[in-house]
Parts: C-alpha cells; structure tokens; sequence
C-alpha cells in the first residue's frame, strides 16, 4: 500500500453471554468465526458467537446504531458492555505495534483485521473475569479480616457460595467459549499472520491475564472451602450443643419423675 497511511479506531464491546448471528446481516466475506457484519463503507465489524463485537473505523452514530440492532440477539446482556480500545494505522512495511501501543497494519485485509478483533474481543472478555474475580475477592477481604482479627465468620454459606459461583460461571463460560489462550482458526489458512497474532497476543498480554485469573480461582476455591469447613463446623457444634441441652433436659425431667412423685 502507498501514499499516506489509512488510520481508523477500534473498539470492542462484550454485549452478553452469547450473540445469536444467524439471523445477522453479514458482508458477504467467507468467514464464519467471527461472523463479518454488513456495515456502511469504510466501516468493519465482526460479531462473535459468545457475545462480542468488535467495530472499526465507525463514528460514535454509527456505533450506536450497530449495537443497537445487535441487543436483541444478545443473550444475558451486560448492563455496562466491558469495551477494549486500539489505534490501527494500514501502510506499514510490515505488521507490527509500535512503542505508542498503535497496531500498524501492512493493509486492511481481512484477515489481518480478523485477528486483531480476536485480540480486542478476547482482551475485552478478559477485562469482563477480572471485574468479576475482583468483586468477588474484594466481598472475601472483609470476611477473611474478621475472621483474622477477631476469631469471628461472619458470614453466610448461602451468600459465600452465590459471590463464589457469580465468579467461577464468569470463568467457566470464558474458558468455554472465549478461549482467550488459543490461537484463531483462521491462522490454519493464513499462516504467514502467525508472527501478527503472537504481537497482539503480547500487546494485549491474553496468556498471562488468562493464567492470572486461574491463579485467583484457586485461590478463591481454597479460601471457600476453608470457609465452608469453619460454616460446618460451627453448625455441627451447634448441633452438638443442643443434643446435650436436650438431654440435659430429659436427665432433669427424669430425675423429677423419679423424687418428686
């Protein structure tokens, strides 16, 4: 490509849980994952099946315009979609990002921006388990300080397990179907992008974020069982204390029964 370089902005949104696009209006490009949208000229966008979408080169109407004809295929919609932002610049000698985090593409092709919507929606999906994981381990602090401080849990198993689970089906479901760790099919026919791929997995640090928030599921899940152990064990020594004040109780009524009639 010569002449001036083409610049445009990019911009992810995870909408929800899932994104049904058979019935979307596609481009007409052969690529089934993800699934190239119909947009005005100058504009691209690709929707992913486990509720993405990722946009370039739209103004903030056109934007709007798109996600919202998308919300009704949205299953589980976020209240506030999580958003990933980059700067791409096509004209450049070869594929690269450069110091100022900009993407600088050899062109626009399709592929090429394929995988850098990969990389946006993933990071994005990312940003999503590491608001929940937080929330979660932020709700844990407190318990686990009291407990440290004064001896006391306070807290309920009910309540434990629903912060916990909210975290670990935010997991699974990314696990599942984001796959953030696992390189796109689209590399199987397009291998010379593999050293693009592995740029934007780097830049946006996917391996990484994806072990970290393993590292912090099994610290959660280790804390949890801890703390379901300390919830049983204070319910079977409840339980124990009222077997003996019952039969204390039927010891008195028996030695009653037995003097004073």
């Amino acid at each position: 490509m010569s002449g001036e370089p083409v610049r445009l902005a990019a911009r992810a949104l995870l909408l929800g849980e899932r994104l049904e696009h058979r019935s979307l209006a596609r481009s007409g490009a052969d690529i089934t994952d993800p699934v190239p949208l119909a947009t005005p000229a100058g504009v691209f966008a690709f929707a992913f099946r486990w509720g993405a979408v990722v946009v370039f080169g739209a103004d903030p109407a056109t934007e709007s315009a798109l996600v919202n004809a998308l919300k009704p295929h949205v299953t589980n919609p976020l209240a506030t979609p999580m958003d990933e932002t980059a700067r791409i610049e096509a004209g450049a000698e070869q594929d690269g990002i450069d110091a100022q985090g900009v993407i600088r593409l050899h062109d626009l092709s399709l592929p090429r921006l394929v995988l850098v919507a990969d990389a946006l929606a993933k990071s994005a999906a990312l940003s999503q388990q590491e608001s929940e994981i937080a929330a979660t381990l932020d709700w844990l602090e407190p318990v686990i300080v009291n407990l440290r401080s004064r001896g006391r849990l306070v807290v309920a198993s009910r309540r434990l397990l629903r912060s916990i689970g909210a975290a670990l089906s935010a997991r699974s479901r990314a696990t599942a179907r984001v796959q953030a760790e696992d390189k796109p099919d689209l590399l199987w026919d397009h291998p010379e992008l593999e050293r693009l791929h592995a740029r934007l997995a780097d830049e946006f640090e996917l391996r990484e974020r994806s072990a970290a928030l393993d590292r912090k599921l099994t610290l959660i899940g280790e804390a949890t069982e801890t703390l379901l152990s300390l919830i049983e064990a204070r319910r079977s020594l409840g339980l124990e204390a009222a077997i003996v004040v019952l039969v204390g109780i039927e010891v008195i009524h028996t030695l009653y029964a037995a003097f004073f009639k």
